[in-house]
């Protein structure tokens, strides 16, 4: 008895049939989540003023400069210490967020870590006014291998338009080490 080799158009019946039967599955990929992640208990919740400074510590552990941006209120202002010169020096938020972009792509990693409020800090000034100081722990990691390590202080102005509204850095004035 000879076989009969199946013609090209029953392969090809046969093929879309099973693609059509069998579940699309991807053995390499994760199943979906069915439960949706709440952005403010991972990141960090910016309507209160523990969870802005958390969100902020994300964005650098992240490197996230997306992240950094929604942080800082439209008028904001950065502020250093220049000693070589003995002047403050001031950028806005356009140059704060290209600085910090470059900053995140030049690393490969940041290490934010807040350490403690300092006991002159007024922490709360009104609903829509915090003026905080927090001390600081920057580390980063370059691609190239150099790290960076310094603390400080940074003297910080948060505002929002009601209670309900999150946090928004006005200004930084910034006393570090680096």
């Amino acid at each position: 008895m000879k076989l009969r080799r199946p013609s090209y158009p029953v392969l090809l019946l046969v093929g879309i049939g099973l693609m059509l039967t069998v579940p699309a599955c991807n053995p390499f990929a994760p199943a979906l989540d069915e439960v949706p992640t709440d952005q403010n208990a991972l990141l960090g919740n910016p309507v209160t003023v523990r969870g802005f400074f958390d969100r902020f510590r994300a964005s650098y552990q992240l490197r996230d400069s997306t992240l950094y941006g929604q942080l800082l209120s439209p008028k904001f202002k950065f502020t250093y210490r220049d000693f070589a010169a003995n002047v403050d020096r001031t950028w806005t938020r356009d140059v704060d967020a290209n600085t910090t972009y470059r900053l995140f792509r030049a690393a490969r990693s940041t290490n934010l870590q807040w350490t403690q409020y300092l006991p002159s800090s007024d922490t709360l000034s009104s609903d829509t006014l915090a003026s905080v100081e927090r001390s600081f722990l920057l580390t980063i990691e370059q691609r190239d291998e150099q790290r960076f390590s310094g603390s400080g202080t940074a003297r910080i102005v948060l505002v929002r338009k009601n209670r309900n509204d999150p946090w928004r850095m006005r200004s930084w004035y910034d006393r570090s080490e680096f």
